[in-house]
């Protein structure tokens, strides 16, 4: 017996991916932002506030370091996703990014990985303003 919703015609699994890409390709850049400055708050509109506190943890442990990261987001591709309820969804992507290490205070370049490729795992939610991130994790 098939229950009323929750199937999704091949149209609908398209649009949703793509609302989901679209949502990334947004939330990406003001990520790496995020991180060059130090200011987490830009991505509030993005993620959960669970999520926001990993990524100011990572940032505080970068600073407790004397480094931050300069991170430019150059691509992504979509390499799966699955949504349920249509509110709820898990995604795979391939994410080409440029990361640079830097000193805090003299600002002199530690380290560089140029367009680098990156598998990265996601789990996101909708709410009324689109998909939200509940978590973001690269893949070793």
């Amino acid at each position: 017996m098939l229950l009323a919703g929750c199937w999704q015609s091949e149209a609908d699994k398209a649009d949703e991916a793509a609302s989901i890409a679209a949502a990334l390709e947004e939330y990406l850049p003001v990520l790496g932002e995020a991180y060059a400055g130090g200011d987490i708050e830009t991505l509030r509109p993005y993620t959960a506030e669970k999520e926001l506190a990993r990524i100011q943890a990572l940032v505080q442990n970068l600073v407790d370091q004397g480094r931050y990261l300069a991170p430019e987001f150059h691509s992504l591709t979509i390499e799966g996703t699955h949504t349920w309820n249509n509110s709820n969804a898990f995604v795979s992507t391939l994410e080409v990014w440029t990361v640079r290490m830097h000193a805090l205070g003299s600002g002199e370049m530690l380290a560089e990985d140029v367009e680098e490729s990156y598998r990265v795992k996601y789990q996101l939610k909708r709410d009324q303003n689109g998909w939200r991130v509940l978590f973001r994790a690269i893949q070793e």
